[in-house]
């Protein structure tokens, strides 16, 4: 026998009592046309004899091409395109006066020519109704192909419903709908957008449907819906279409159906949300609400005499913390303090140098200490509450400090917010305001691209490592100044020793060549700042500096008791002069949101909840589940996961343990550091004294690569003492011979750096990639383009 699609369509239009099919196949659910079967031409004709048709006078032709399509096995549609309807007979009884259609319901197995067979139910009533079957659900619902005029006349009175009370409804409906085909497209439209949709997913939090059992829940509801939906609330829903406002209505009703059918997800999404609340953070800390603090905000630009008068006040009192952004900026406070006749210690990360009879401490931010009791505390540079990676302990700071006064210096940025906190912890709020003691003024005139412009006292900001010393050669090989260098990678020590440097006015080294890392935690000499360009790499892709940035380097020229109280500013090249310029009048822009991160007890209280999760996915987990308030923004963590990746390979450490080594000051992008701190927390987690293993260099660097590994090697010694500050001091015995080699180490990096005339190298030295089509390009070499 004949088979293929042509032949079960042929075999479809008879049966034994010559009846048709041809009117069940045009609503069948596999054989869907674009249109209806509009243009038929219906004919008589001699019947065929190859058939009994004893009982018939005529056959009916229809002549009618149609699009179908098949549903495959992987829910995809395989198309019959224009496939010929003719000679489908439609048999017409003569029992009657009036020829009339007659049809009764069958079923035909159906062959695609490359093998997939189905099968359908068919039917043909006065509604011209079928019975439709989602692919996905099997969803058995009627789409009825009517005009508007079937709209329901009641339909909008929908709107006006409670939710409760149509979800109600769509519960007690036994019925299964009946739909018009434009409006079951739309609502498949809109159940798609719901889904995707970021508004419900996040409120849906609020009733502990976790983002992701989100998708798996819309999932569901839509199934439900589909087969409970009237349809006056279909009606309703296709009018609105998919929008926005369609999302919203169904909203309320999605929640009604997830409080009945997941009580046992939401209650495990509630404890597991709870153990993740970073909500209401002032009260985590109970002893300072306890307390009736005064927060004094001294709010101004540089050279402004905020921090000068705040510290005035912090050598008065009986007792008082400072708390600094940075080692190098806590290592002068303690200098400056000690040598004015106030005893005071130093606490940092890595040093802890305590003072006999000392009531003052300089400490780093993270280190200050919320479980003690002071006079007076210091917090500086208050606007890095809002920096996206280590705000939180800035946050802390304000939130936990046990003082009975509190001086915040910074920028007027995060004015608006610490007013709103202070608020919320019952303290009393003083702002004091500050203006710069000289304007900064900025040179029409720039250094027109040449670096033999260059004068004493200058300081050329560059923004990467490679363009610090190709100025710095270029100027000394050009010109008769001599250069200091200052830059993140480097030690406190280091730095101090090269600002100390470039301050002697005895000495020939008069033009200073920095990075950003100028901007805070030095008092310089600095006559006039020029800006060697005014993008950098965020790690990404190069950006222009940021005016709050830019505004804060530029800032660092001209200092009050200085031999340069004027502050000039201006940029190497011209092009770059006008974005100077629109930097320093923009206003400091307003921070709506500050950092926070947990503590180790609230991980822990999370980790509680799962099991069988590594460190890494606890910590993503965490960030995926914890709630916020409007005014705190939960820190990037990105260096903390990629270290807790690492450690993953090492077995025996607790998950405080591991949690305290993701803290440690290394460098992921040095493949050495990391290494070293692998090799730390092997040894730790087997109970072994951990050695640190690595040799002295003979002397100062002779070349960039050696410069790099002198870099490397204190960057290791000072994780070595910050892992010795958070452990127990008896696994981590060579404390004193690390301090030594930091020092000697610290003095070598000096030593090279005043000597250094050669060409800089990318940390790693691999060999650079060809150039891609529209990549950004840097500068070419100062040195290359002087010499040409």
């Amino acid at each position: 026998m004949t088979r293929g699609t042509s032949a079960s369509l042929f075999r479809l239009c008879t049966s034994k009592n010559n009846r048709s099919k041809v009117s069940s196949l045009h609503f069948n659910r596999y054989f869907h046309s674009l249109g209806k079967l509009d243009n038929c031409v219906s004919e008589k004709c001699t019947p065929n004899p190859s058939f009994d048709t004893t009982k018939l006078h005529h056959f009916t032709f229809l002549r009618n091409f149609a699009h179908l399509q098949t549903v495959s096995k992987g829910g995809r549609f395989t198309a019959f395109n224009h496939v010929g309807t003719r000679l489908l007979s439609s048999s017409i009884e003569n029992d009657s006066d009036n020829d009339k259609v007659v049809c009764d319901s069958g079923k035909e197995d159906l062959q695609h020519e490359n093998g997939l067979e189905f099968g359908e139910s068919t039917g043909f009533g006065d509604r011209n109704e079928v019975k439709f079957e989602d692919r996905d659900h099997y969803l058995n619902v009627s789409i009825i192909y009517d005009n508007e005029s079937s709209k329901p006349v009641n339909y909008q009175k929908v709107a006006m419903q409670d939710p409760v009370e149509l979800y109600r409804e769509l519960c007690d409906s036994e019925k299964n709908p009946q739909y018009r085909r434009a409006d079951w497209d739309v609502l498949q439209e809109i159940f798609h957008c719901f889904a995707k949709s970021g508004w419900a997913a996040n409120q849906a939090l609020a009733v502990y449907i976790g983002a992701s059992f989100f998708p798996t829940a819309a999932h569901k509801f839509r199934n439900f819906f589909f087969k409970k939906c009237s349809p006056e609330l279909a009606c309703y829903l296709a009018e609105l279409g998919p929008s926005n406002d369609a999302i919203k209505f169904i909203f309320p009703i999605f929640v009604e159906f997830c409080i009945e059918n997941f009580p046992d997800e939401i209650k495990r999404f509630k404890s597991l949300v709870e153990s993740a609340d970073l909500t209401k953070p002032h009260t985590w800390f109970p002893f300072a609400r306890a307390m009736k603090r005064k927060i004094i905000y001294h709010c101004g630009p540089t050279n402004s005499g905020k921090t000068y008068n705040a510290l005035q006040r912090y050598m008065k009192a009986k007792t008082g913390i400072y708390c600094s952004p940075l080692r190098l900026l806590a290592m002068e406070v303690f200098d400056k303090v000690n040598a004015n006749g106030v005893y005071c210690s130093l606490l940092t990360g890595q040093e802890k140098e305590f003072v006999p009879f000392s009531n003052h401490i300089a400490c780093t931010m993270e280190m200050a200490s919320t479980n003690e009791l002071y006079d007076v505390a210091i917090i500086d540079e208050i606007q890095m509450m809002a920096d996206p990676c280590r705000g939180f302990a800035w946050t802390r700071a304000l939130l936990g400090l046990m003082a009975d006064e509190i001086h915040l210096c910074g920028d007027p940025s995060v004015l608006d917010v610490v007013r709103k906190i202070c608020l919320e912890t019952g303290d009393e709020f003083y702002e004091q305001h500050y203006g710069r003691f000289k304007p900064l003024v900025v040179e029409a005139r720039t250094l027109l691209g040449d670096l033999k412009n260059v004068k004493s006292g200058d300081c050329v900001v560059a923004f990467s490592r490679r363009e610090i010393f190709e100025v710095k050669m270029a100027i000394e090989k050009h010109t008769k100044h001599r250069c200091c260098v200052i830059y993140g990678a480097l030690p406190p020590e280091t730095r101090r020793q090269q600002a100390t440097l470039f301050n002697n006015q005895d000495n020939e080294f008069d033009v200073l060549v920095a990075s950003d890392a100028v901007g805070m935690g030095l008092n310089l000499n600095i006559r006039r700042v020029v800006f060697y360009s005014l993008s950098k790499y965020n790690g990404d892709k190069i950006v222009p500096v940021p005016a709050s940035q830019v505004k804060q380097i530029a800032g660092r020229a001209g200092r009050r008791g200085s031999i340069y109280p004027d502050g000039l500013t201006t940029t190497l090249h011209l092009e770059d002069l006008d974005y100077l310029i629109e930097c320093l009048k923009q206003p400091f822009s307003e921070v709506k949101k500050v950092g926070l991160f947990p503590f180790y007890e609230q991980v822990e209280l999370f980790a509680g909840k799962l099991a069988n999760v590594t460190f890494p996915q606890l910590l993503e987990k965490f960030s995926e589940n914890c709630r916020l308030d409007g005014s705190y923004f939960l820190c990037r963590h990105d260096h903390i996961k990629k270290v807790a990746n690492m450690l993953e390979k090492i077995q025996g450490l607790s998950l405080e343990d591991r949690f305290n080594f993701c803290f440690a000051p290394v460098n992921i992008r040095d493949p050495k550091a990391m290494y070293h701190l692998l090799r730390f927390a092997s040894s730790y987690s087997q109970k072994l004294p951990v050695n640190i293993a690595m040799g002295m260099p003979r002397g100062s660097a002779k070349n960039d690569q050696e410069l790099l590994d002198l870099e490397t090697k204190h960057q290791v010694l000072s994780m070595y003492l910050w892992l010795s500050h958070h452990f127990e001091e008896e696994t981590f015995p060579y404390v004193t011979k690390v301090k030594a080699m930091a020092s000697d180490i610290a003095e070598l990096l000096g030593e090279s750096l005043t000597k250094a005339n050669w060409k800089p190298e990318s940390r790693g030295g691999k060999p650079k990639p060809d150039k891609k089509e529209n990549e950004y390009e840097r500068p070419r070499s100062l040195i290359e383009i002087y010499e040409k």
